[in-house]
């Protein structure tokens, strides 16, 4: 068995001598000559060397290309749920519209049903004997509850929130002291006519409502489940804007404010008070979030651009050496504006070891976008900015080969790809 085994591994190793015969490399230097010999194991472990680089390129090349599909895949998601934003907003003014024309209709049958019970108090007193007065005076609806047509016009209100409520109660009394007869049935009729529509009319604003606010919520949620697959939370995101709102109240205090104070909820039938919460509380969420995208770096640095090196792994330009990117460098004229792609306030301006002149904005919640190599700085430190105000001009100071901006996007210190807020930006401010 032993002799079996070595005269295998006798007659592989002589053919590995055939297939890596030894050689021999000659090298002649100023009339010297030098002799190199390589053995069959060194060229076997040359050979072994060369083989596991090219499988390493290959690994890392898949990896890389993988990577790249699965944004790609993300980008294209976001593009998506953009547009469907931009379905929501129009719908949402679909919405405002109609609810303006349920309260018109909603308040011209209180005035009809006010101006029938004016017609029937005025019946009854020519119908009372003379000299004889009613007890007390008769309610009527509360103008608050309707359009407020009428205001002024009743001696006694019940409360805006039962006044519609009781309003058949009251028709019925009235009507009921009248002498039977032709009239007192035409206006029951009217009365019935005029209430029956007042409920459908309350049933079908409280339907709109609540299937408005559903619409809403969803159209939000999805939304930030987006915003969530690439690092952002939504609702931290109002959050953030409501912080900063809250924090420039002390400049309002300096200036001033006031105006006549207006109910935030006016009074309104008991059975529509959910609804009505419900559809402003869906609604205010929705106007929140879209306060807030103002702060996200969705616009372009440049006006026009062309890219020099995306994001991720690359052959660096200085060394030509595997390096990371994490940023994307756009390659414009030099002098070309850079600006703000979103909201925020100046971190840092000034130089930085490799990105030369840069500025560093702070867009709050842990997003940051830098822009680097430019040729002037135009703003401060501690300046607030707005999307699209010129931030410096471009330039090639610091580490680079030529003209071009350095653009980065960093949530919480982790740069991403600049590239996914830049393509779902071109849909979002499409509508803005």
């Amino acid at each position: 068995m032993r002799r079996m085994i070595s005269s295998r591994f006798v007659r592989f190793w002589d053919w590995l001598r055939h297939v890596f015969p030894e050689r021999q490399i000659l090298i002649r230097d100023h009339g010297r000559v030098r002799c190199f010999t390589l053995g069959t194991l060194q060229q076997l472990t040359l050979s072994g060397a060369v083989a596991g680089c090219v499988l390493w390129a290959l690994l890392a090349t898949a990896a890389y290309v993988d990577k790249s599909m699965v944004l790609a895949a993300r980008e294209n998601e976001i593009s998506r749920q953009v547009s469907e934003l931009n379905g929501m907003k129009g719908d949402y003014q679909a919405a405002v519209s109609h609810l303006d024309e349920f309260k018109g209709t909603f308040a011209r049958i209180t005035c009809e049903v006010s101006d029938i019970q004016d017609s029937l108090l005025r019946i009854a007193a020519s119908n009372a004997p003379h000299g004889h007065h009613p007890a007390a005076p008769l309610p009527k609806l509360d103008p608050a509850a309707g359009s407020g047509c009428r205001a002024g016009a009743a001696t006694a209100t019940t409360g805006g929130a039962g006044g519609t409520d009781t309003a058949h109660a009251d028709t019925t009394h009235i009507v009921g002291t009248l002498p039977a007869g032709p009239e007192q049935t035409e206006l029951k009729k009217k009365v019935h006519e005029l209430e029956q529509g007042l409920q459908q009319l309350k049933a079908s604003h409280s339907a709109f409502l609540e299937h408005s606010a559903s619409l809403t919520e969803d159209r939000y949620g999805a939304l930030a489940h987006q915003l969530s697959s690439v690092g952002l939370d939504a609702d931290s995101l109002v959050q953030a804007e409501m912080r900063h709102l809250r924090q420039s109240a002390a400049t309002r205090r300096i200036y001033g404010e006031g105006g006549p104070f207006i109910a935030a909820y006016p009074p309104a039938p008991r059975g529509m008070m959910t609804e009505v919460a419900l559809y402003n509380h869906q609604v205010t969420r929705l106007d929140d979030l879209t306060l807030a995208l103002k702060a996200v770096p969705l616009a372009q640095p440049l006006q026009d651009y062309e890219i020099t090196s995306p994001f991720g792994v690359r052959v660096d330009p200085i060394n030509e050496k595997s390096a990371i990117h994490e940023g994307v460098d756009l390659g414009a004229p030099a002098g070309t504006p850079v600006v703000a792609t979103g909201d925020g306030r100046v971190a840092t301006a000034g130089w930085e070891d490799g990105y030369g002149n840069m500025v560093d904005l702070d867009h709050g919640m842990g997003l940051h976008t830098r822009y680097a190599h430019l040729a002037r700085i135009l703003v401060k430190p501690g300046e607030r900015v707005t999307r699209g105000t010129p931030l410096g001009l471009l330039g090639a100071t610091g580490r680079t080969t030529g003209p071009h901006l350095h653009y980065e996007v960093r949530i919480n210190d982790v740069p991403t790809n600049p590239m996914k807020f830049i393509l779902a930006g071109r849909d979002v401010l499409k509508s803005q």
